[in-house]
C-alpha cells in the first residue's frame, strides 16, 4: 500500500482541484464507489469522521480520503458522506451520498445481538465527457454487540445486503443496471470512558472490496 500520509495529503489537494476537472474534457477516469464499505454498525458513533479509503468496487483499484457527518439532532439516523479517491495514474474521481439507519432489535437475555436497518442513495464517478458516473442504492441489515472494560470499548459488526448501480454516461459499460450482494465487517473501537475518539476499520467483502480505515469524533450516538 501506498504510504498513508501521502495518501491523505493528494486526496484533499484533489479536492481543490475537482470542481474544475468537471468542465474540463478528457478519457475516463477512476471510478469509486460512494457506499463501500458501509460504516454503519448498530452501535457506529455519530458525529464527524475521517477516513482513509482503499477499493477496487468500481473498475481499478483506487486511494482516496472520506468524511461522513450524522446530521445533529437525528439521533444519528442520517448520515452524509463525501469524498475523491486518486487511482493509478492520478485521476481524480468524486462521491457522495446519504444514508438512513433504524434500529431493529436490541439486545435482550435471550437475543445476544443488536440489529439494524440501513439504506441510501448516491453516487460515485464524473459525468464529463468520455466519463461515467454509478448512481447507487444499498440496502440492508447489520448486527453487532459492543463490550465494555474499564476505559476500553470495543462494538463488532457484520453487515449483510444488496447493492443496485445505475451507471450514466458516455463510457458506461454495457450492463447499466447490475444488482449485486454487499457484505461487510467493521470494528470500532475507543481508550477513553466518554469516547470523544472513536478508531473506526471497515472493509467490504466480495465483488464490492473496499477498505476504509480512520477517526470519528463526537463521542456516541
Amino acid at each position: 500500500m501506498r504510504p498513508v500520509r501521502g495518501v491523505w495529503a493528494r486526496a484533499l489537494t484533489g479536492i481543490a482541484v475537482a470542481t474544475a476537472g468537471l468542465a474540463a474534457p478528457g478519457e475516463a477516469h477512476a471510478q469509486v464507489a460512494w457506499d463501500s464499505p458501509r460504516l454503519i454498525g448498530p452501535e457506529s458513533p455519530g458525529g464527524l469522521a475521517l477516513y482513509w479509503l482503499r477499493s477496487s468496487a468500481v473498475g481499478d483499484e483506487v486511494d482516496g480520503a472520506v468524511a461522513t457527518w450524522a446530521l445533529p439532532g437525528l439521533g444519528g439516523s442520517v448520515i452524509v458522506r463525501g469524498g475523491v479517491a486518486i487511482d493509478a495514474e492520478d485521476e481524480l474521481s468524486g462521491m457522495g451520498g446519504v444514508d438512513l439507519r433504524a434500529p431493529i432489535a436490541r439486545h435482550t437475555d435471550g437475543q445476544p445481538l443488536d440489529v439494524e436497518w440501513h439504506a441510501g442513495i448516491g453516487a460515485g464517478g464524473w459525468a464529463e465527457e468520455g466519463g461515467y458516473v454509478v448512481v447507487t442504492l444499498p440496502m440492508g441489515v447489520s448486527a453487532g454487540r459492543s463490550w465494555t472494560s474499564g476505559a476500553v470499548w470495543l462494538a463488532p459488526y457484520v453487515s449483510l445486503g444488496l447493492a443496485l448501480d445505475l451507471a450514466l454516461g458516455g463510457e458506461a459499460p454495457e450492463d447499466e443496471f447490475t444488482v449485486s450482494p454487499a457484505s461487510d465487517v467493521g470494528l470500532d473501537f475507543a481508550l477513553d470512558p466518554a469516547r470523544r475518539v472513536i478508531v473506526r476499520v471497515a472493509m467490504s467483502l466480495g465483488d464490492r472490496q473496499a477498505l476504509a480505515v480512520g477517526f470519528s469524533f463526537g463521542g456516541a450516538r
